[in-house]
């Protein structure tokens, strides 16, 4: 094998590794309610702030 072979053989393989990695981290990030789980207890004080200011549910 050639040396860019090798090299375009492990680009690829890298790419689909990414590929996989982005769908599993969207799969495992997000519940299935819809909700991160991280981004709700980090922006749940501003969704109410936002509600109570604005006495809406946007």
């Amino acid at each position: 094998m050639q040396p860019i072979e090798i090299i375009v053989i492990v680009l690829t393989a890298l790419f689909l590794l990414a590929l996989i990695a982005r769908y599993i981290y969207k799969k495992v990030h997000h519940l299935p309610t819809g909700e991160c789980a991280s981004c709700a207890s980090k922006g749940g004080g501003l969704v109410k702030m936002y509600r109570k200011k604005y006495k809406g549910n946007k």
